[in-house]
């Protein structure tokens, strides 16, 4: 044992992309059922953003996947129900949908966690509007960290998940009065702010630390206009936020391609064909929706299998 090398530490980064999360999960749930125990513990910090901070905060508190999976099935239909008047006026002039039943999921889920009960240390990028600046809700896992200890994952969800024009803003403390919306304005993917807290608080400026990132099949997917004259009402309505996340998340992409290299960066997503992009929009939780997230999970997992086992191995 003496004359093994020490295990290189691993960071996980979980973007988000509403429903398309149970993409995300799945592969989870793959990965957790091959090690036999829970998952988080493979990895110095967990960093996710709205679905993928829901993902997170579940993995770091050693809820079974197998639970994150039947949390899918159960309320994706009810946290995104079909809408009769999608031409209506709401998700124009108000949200689209109303947070009650995510909040009840969420309840049901994380009961009365709070951050500080977590087993493991994550990071969970939302937008704080009262201030106009990124709000990162952090496990105490440095001496500085410490004031987010105190509150609940179920606010901390919410918070992540705010997605504008979809969900309504959440107010996050009543002693501050902040209100708070989705991180994946400024973090879509959080692979990026996951590095720089490890750099600067989990001491791994000096040694060689590898990545793992899980998408929603989020990149690329949206479909603003067709036509350069469409206008807002007509074509962008809550699509701007589709296309911001998607952006941002590309973006992110490239940089930490640059920064850590193949060696120590590794992605498990896929683009969706074009046939199935509209079936798996980001509100879409019907049984066909969930068809093809669990079936191109399965193919996406299957196909990275070998590369993956490899990259997580102990050692360098």
């Amino acid at each position: 044992m003496s004359d093994q090398k020490p295990s290189t530490p691993k960071l996980l980064s979980l973007s988000g992309g509403g429903f398309r999360g149970f993409f995300q999960a799945n592969i989870l749930s793959y990965m957790e059922t091959e090690l036999g125990m829970p998952l988080a513990r493979l990895f110095a910090l967990i960093a996710g953003t709205s679905i993928g901070g829901i993902n997170a905060l579940s993995l770091a508190a050693e809820i079974p996947t197998g639970k994150m999976i039947d949390f899918y099935k159960e309320w994706g239909p009810k946290i995104f129900p079909k809408i009769r008047c999608p031409l209506g006026l709401g998700g124009i002039i108000r949200q689209k949908f109303s947070d009650k039943p995510l909040r009840a999921a969420l309840e049901q889920l994380f009961e009365d966690r709070t951050i500080e009960d977590l087993k493991h240390n994550v990071l969970i990028p939302a937008v704080n509007l009262s201030t106009g600046m990124p709000k990162v809700f952090k496990t105490p896992h440095h001496d500085n960290l410490v004031m987010d200890k105190q509150y609940r994952l179920v606010d901390v969800a919410l918070a992540t998940s705010a997605a504008p024009t979809y969900f309504p803003i959440h107010k996050m403390d009543e002693l501050y009065g902040w209100y708070m919306v989705d991180g994946g304005l400024v973090a879509n993917h959080p692979g990026l702010y996951a590095c720089i807290e490890a750099e600067q608080f989990l001491n791994m400026g000096s040694q060689p630390y590898k990545l793992l990132h899980i998408g929603t099949m989020s990149s690329g997917i949206t479909d603003v206009c067709n036509t350069v004259n469409s206008g807002f009402l007509t074509r962008w309505r809550g699509k701007l936020f589709d296309l911001s996340i998607s952006a941002q998340e590309a973006a992110t992409e490239n940089i930490l391609k640059f920064k850590l290299g193949p060696d120590r960066y590794m992605k498990i997503d896929v683009t969706p064909p074009k046939e199935q992009v509209k079936s798996i929009a980001l509100d879409k939780a019907n049984p066909k929706a969930q068809q093809i997230l669990s079936q191109q999970a399965r193919d996406a997992y299957q196909n990275a299998r070998t590369a993956l086992q490899k990259y997580m191995a102990e050692g360098e």
